[in-house]
This record gives structure tokens, C-alpha cells and sequence, in this order.
């Protein structure tokens, strides 16, 4: 029996909504398979799997750190068949293909590349009033995982590897923002430019406790300290009951950038939305 090792990344649960059912598909095909979200555990060795998928969610048109540490930090895959699945809430753009491309580099042999959307809880989008793809995925989508995932192992199954076509870079104005979630920005601007109100922090610790890479700690005081190893999520941000917490994104810098992103997708007729509230860490439906 063949095995296929799925890797993703999922916080509010669309990526892992995604991850089952092509790991159904894998299965109803006979495969066995082994889902690992890395936000809660360790992957396994690659080595005694036939096949890998990568999977994660789209963020700042880019894929997260954490994912692409995961990719790079692999040994060579001597052939390995390898897939990868986006969930996006506006744009994915290209950004799968940074993933793609260090497989390849790994020696792993693409069989397939799936995306749908997920709703998008980026918090400055929520502020100005909008969530994006709300309900994604949904059931056809889904259903669309599974139907990949039978793809997959067929593909397997029968020897053929097919690459997709690369995907469409973004636009100019979205190149610039996405200039703004490289490693080294984030690491060396954004980490430390996070500041707390203290006179409005209550020591909850809930910041530390949902950062999914552990990357905020506390000082003597109780109050939160940020690493430099930050995804940009902004869930300490965004969950924060006292809103005390303030990042560069929020600073008026961003605004111009935001507003546009907020206006080109909201009159997009591909892109659903709802109107919604966010206030001291809950997103209300208006």
C-alpha cells in the first residue's frame, strides 16, 4: 500500500478543512495517509513516505514562514511525487509557486496543485468592516479536495507527473505590499515595532497562548514580548479582548494600501463578502 505524508498549515481551520478531504480522496483510492498540521506537531520523516503534500493558507500573497522553513529545511526528495494546495480569501496570486519551486529544488516531482478559497480573518480587513469568502470552503469545494486527492493517486498509481503552468504574479501595487511580509522586514521592522498598552492589558496571556509559533513570551510583568520569528498572522492582534495590542500594519502607513486592497475586492463579483464589526477580539455579522 502506497503512503502519502500531508503537511499544512491551518489557524482557522479552512487548510485543514481542505487537508481531509483530499486526504479522503487518497484513502477511498487506497492510499494510507498521515495529516500533520504543523501548528500543533512535528512532521514525520518525509523519507517513508511515497508521496507529499504541502498545504497552507495565503498570507499577504505570499506562503507563510513557517511552511517554507518546513520545505527548505527537507532532505533531497530523489524523485519523490509531491502536491500543493492554497486556501485565499481576495488574491492568491503566485504564491504557491514559491513552494512548488523549492520542491522541485528538492528533487520531488509535482502530480498536482489544487487551491480554493477560506474565509479570510486578516484582521486590518475585518477593521475596515469586511470579511472576505465567509462560508469557504464551501461543499463543492470540498467535494473538489476529494476529487483532487482521487487525481493524485491515480497519478501515482500510473507513473504521471504533471506540472501546472505557473500562476499569475500580482500587480504592481500588490508587489510593493508583498515587499512588506518578507523574512527580513518582518524580522528586523514589524517584530519590533508590536507595542502593548499597558494601562489597557490585563495580563491574560491569551496572545501567548494562540501565537501559533511560539513566538511571544513575557516579561517580569506579565506583559507580552515579541520574538523576531513572527508569521504576520496579527492573531495576538486580532483576538485581543482589551485591544492593546498595536502592530505596524495599524499605523496610518498601511491605510492606503489596505483601503485599496478592501475596495478592489469588495467590487470583484468573484469574491464574496459580508459586512462585519471587530471589537475587543470578536468579529459580529452587521
Amino acid at each position: 500500500m502506497r503512503n502519502c505524508l500531508i503537511v499544512y498549515f491551518s489557524q482557522t481551520g479552512a487548510t485543514a478543512r481542505a487537508s481531509e478531504r483530499i486526504a479522503a480522496g487518497l484513502c477511498a483510492s487506497g492510499f494510507e495517509v498521515k495529516a500533520c498540521n504543523i501548528k500543533d506537531q512535528k512532521p514525520p520523516d518525509v523519507r517513508d513516505y511515497d508521496v507529499l503534500g504541502i498545504g497552507f493558507p495565503v498570507y499577504g500573497f505570499s506562503p507563510p514562514f513557517n511552511v517554507s522553513d518546513y520545505v527548505n529545511g527537507l532532505p533531497h526528495l530523489e524523485g519523490m511525487s509531491s502536491f500543493v494546495f492554497v486556501t485565499y480569501g481576495t488574491y492568491r496570486f503566485n504564491a504557491a509557486d514559491r513552494i512548488r519551486q523549492a520542491l522541485a529544488r528538492k528533487g520531488a516531482k509535482e502530480v498536482g496543485h489544487f487551491h480554493c478559497r477560506g474565509a479570510d480573518f486578516y484582521l486590518h480587513y475585518l477593521k475596515l468592516g469586511y470579511l472576505f469568502s465567509p462560508d469557504h470552503p464551501t461543499a463543492e469545494e470540498l467535494t473538489g479536495a476529494e476529487t483532487f486527492g482521487r487525481e493524485i493517486a491515480a497519478r501515482v498509481e500510473g507513473g504521471q507527473h504533471l506540472r501546472a503552468p505557473r500562476e499569475s504574479a500580482p500587480s504592481l501595487i500588490y508587489r510593493m505590499e508583498r515587499l512588506s511580509y518578507r523574512r527580513w522586514f518582518s524580522t528586523w521592522v514589524h517584530s519590533r515595532l508590536f507595542k502593548v498598552d499597558v494601562q489597557k492589558c490585563n495580563v491574560c496571556r491569551l496572545c501567548v497562548a494562540r501565537c501559533p509559533v511560539g513566538n511571544i513570551t513575557e516579561n517580569k510583568g506579565g506583559y507580552p514580548i515579541w520574538g523576531r520569528n513572527c508569521l504576520l498572522c496579527l492573531t495576538c492582534e486580532m483576538e485581543c479582548p482589551e485591544e492593546a495590542i498595536v502592530s505596524l500594519q495599524s499605523s496610518s502607513a498601511f491605510r492606503p494600501f489596505l483601503k485599496y486592497n478592501v475596495r478592489k475586492a469588495s467590487q470583484d463579483p468573484s469574491i464574496s463578502h459580508v459586512r462585519v464589526t471587530h471589537r475587543h477580539g470578536r468579529t459580529i455579522h452587521t
